[in-house]
């Protein structure tokens, strides 16, 4: 067995060899950092040498994956950036090409597809193909005809197309987003081509993966797995980890990963475990999951079933059970990951000389988890991609390309407005269209915040769209932080959701070591931390049953219309500091037009909605 566990972990055997390629790694290039090309159906465009590389990264494949992305990197700079889900208006977007965010990021830029150097792909999606013995029949002129079909996409050339590996794309996302010279690098999702998790680190601009876990062994479907058994659903992590903090471990009840030296492995479930009918095992890991949980888990599968609802004139998915009554093995599930994770990172620092961590993939969305290892005494610097999903890897793939070339990658700021932008004019003429009536107060924060000072929930809806699962300030439902009638009202009501879900505020980063337990700054509102304990009364609304929350903390520099909003409900409250959640309703993306805000608000609960300049009231 150990020679099986040691050969599906390794790229790199033992942590002497692991070393000495680390070392390796700051003089040469490494060898796994390669991309897979997939070129030649047009005139490749020749660079000059020195020339900067404008590149167009995507995920999405048409017809099947999820969570389509475009972006644009030019010079090393990531200047345009958008999800299919906002435009299509369909969650994660399930089964469709990015053809609305490619042609949006290539309208911000003011160029078109013949601009384009390289075009990237975050998968390599022909390795999918043959790993599995499936042929792959696309030519690279049929490959991007697909992704981006002339129709829509008219060009007089066909750029050249990259397929960069899955886990090479998400430690890229990372890596070269975050400004560090070196790193160790966890990757950590459902799977890659191959692989479930992958270890490794990066100098100098150069990446290299050491090792990786098979698929069958993945935390992404074994997390999504415990879901779907207490009656959450597919894709429903946030919700399971709300939940995991009501709950009591019973690591006696499930005991289901071994941890060692390597990490962990899985006794119960064969490490090279294939499907027989997909180019992925998301079914068949999945399901070998729940087989396993229904054995081992003394409660039942909370199933669910369709009911017709003639209220909504819509059917609904409704549980046997309450999934509160599953709190239990939320929380050990919970607990489980943590100590997986832990076991990698430990694995991780005894392979390479960085304690700067940095994590992507899908599991990285877990704020808990992150928590749990910003707190670790042995870590200097913890950056999680707040786009660590596979949205993320269109912006990976191409910053790897970039980087590749030769361009020097500029860092992310704490801002992830890279979606458009919509002027007052646009907006004044929509809301004259409509009808509704608005005003267009002198100082618009200082009339959000004294919304937010009474009590009142409203929606916030600024500059260009942001991107990633979480609003930061930019497509937002604000409210004060210190009620819980005000989170009740907006997890019920307004939300439509669990009531057991947590909330989080907003909090001005110079004031963030007053109200949070520590002293970094956390911009993406992707990892928890404790409340101090004499600020909890005030904070009562995102104060989550096990006292921690998952703050953004709020930087002028970057965000300085969101930063003023602080300062103005600080000066009314005493505490600059909100509550904010992301500006949608149930089963929808987050808003991304002034046209969808103003949707929207008519749906929920709120008070007002502050549109750019504008504010509407729903009661005088």
């Amino acid at each position: 067995m150990d020679s099986l566990i040691r050969h599906t972990y390794a790229h790199v055997h033992n942590a002497e060899v692991a070393r000495r390629a680390f070392d390796i790694g700051r003089r040469r290039r490494c060898l796994n950092s390669h991309f897979v090309l997939c070129s030649g159906a047009g005139e490749s465009r020749k660079l000059a040498e020195g020339s900067s590389v404008k590149v167009l990264g995507l995920n999405g494949w048409p017809g099947r994956g999820h969570d389509g992305a475009a972006c644009v990197v030019s010079d090393g700079r990531i200047a345009a950036f958008a999800e299919e889900e906002r435009f299509v208006r369909r969650k994660h977007a399930y089964g469709l090409a990015p053809l609305h965010a490619a042609a949006f990021v290539l309208a911000r830029e003011k160029i078109t597809l013949d601009d384009i150097d390289v075009v990237t792909f975050g998968w390599d999606v022909p390795a999918l193909y043959r790993d599995r013995d499936v042929r792959w029949t696309s030519s690279p002129a049929e490959a991007l005809e697909s992704l981006l079909p002339s129709t829509l996409f008219p060009r007089r050339r066909d750029p050249e197309l990259v397929f960069v590996p899955h886990h090479l794309s998400h430690a890229a996302s990372a890596y070269h987003a975050s400004g560090d010279t070196d790193a160790a690098l966890l990757v950590i999702d459902g799977q890659g081509e191959n692989e479930s998790t992958s270890l490794g680190f990066a100098r100098s601009g150069k990446i290299t993966l050491l090792e990786t876990l098979p698929i069958s062994w993945s935390l992404g479907y074994f997390y999504d797995a415990v879901g779907q058994y207490i009656g959450l659903g597919r894709d429903q992590a946030g919700k399971l980890m709300g939940l995991a903090a009501y709950g009591t471990v019973r690591e006696d009840v499930l005991d289901t990963f071994r941890l060692d030296d390597f990490g962990y492995r899985v006794e119960h479930i064969d490490p090279g475990l294939r499907s027989a009918e997909n180019i992925d095992e998301s079914k068949e890991s999945t399901e070998a999951w729940l087989s396993y949980l229904e054995s081992a888990w003394p409660q039942p599968p909370n199933r669910l079933r369709r009911v017709y609802d003639p209220d909504t004139a819509r059917f609904l998915s409704l549980t046997e059970r309450d999934p509160f009554d599953y709190r239990d093995l939320a929380a050990t599930a919970q607990f489980l990951l943590e100590q997986a994770v832990s076991k990698l990172v430990d694995r991780l620092f005894d392979i390479t000389d960085s304690r700067t961590l940095h994590i992507a993939g899908g599991v990285g969305f877990n704020a808990t988890l992150n928590g749990v290892l910003l707190r670790r005494h042995d870590l200097d610097r913890l950056f999680v991609q707040p786009l660590a999903g596979d949205a993320g890897v269109a912006l990976g793939a191409a910053l790897h390309i970039a980087a590749e070339h030769g361009d020097v990658i500029r860092p992310m700021t704490t801002s992830l407005g890279w979606g458009p932008e919509f002027s007052a004019q646009t907006i004044r003429r929509l809301l004259d269209d409509s009808g509704i009536r608005y005003t267009e107060p002198p100082d618009v924060t200082g009339a959000a915040a004294e919304f937010i000072a009474n009590d009142e929930v409203i929606g916030w809806f600024q500059g260009p769209g942001e991107v990633g699962p979480r609003a930061l300030g930019h497509r937002s439902i604000l409210a004060g932080p210190a009620g819980v009638a005000t989170r009740d009202r907006i997890n019920l009501r307004i939300k439509q959701r669990e009531w057991w879900r947590p909330l989080a505020p907003s909090i001005s980063l110079e004031h963030h070591t007053e109200i949070i337990d520590t002293p970094a700054a956390l911009p993406y509102m992707i990892v928890t931390t404790p409340l101090r304990p004499e600020k909890t009364e005030l904070l009562l609304a995102v104060n989550h049953v096990d006292g921690t929350t998952r703050a953004q903390t709020v930087d002028s520099a970057d965000e300085p219309l969101y930063h003023r909003l602080l300062l103005d409900v600080e000066k009314k409250t005493g505490l600059a500091a909100v509550l904010n959640t992301s500006f949608n309703g149930p089963r929808e993306p987050i808003v991304w037009t002034p046209a969808d805000a103003m949707r929207t608000f008519t749906r929920l609960g709120l008070d007002a909605l502050v549109l750019g300049p504008f504010v509407i009231r729903k009661r005088p």
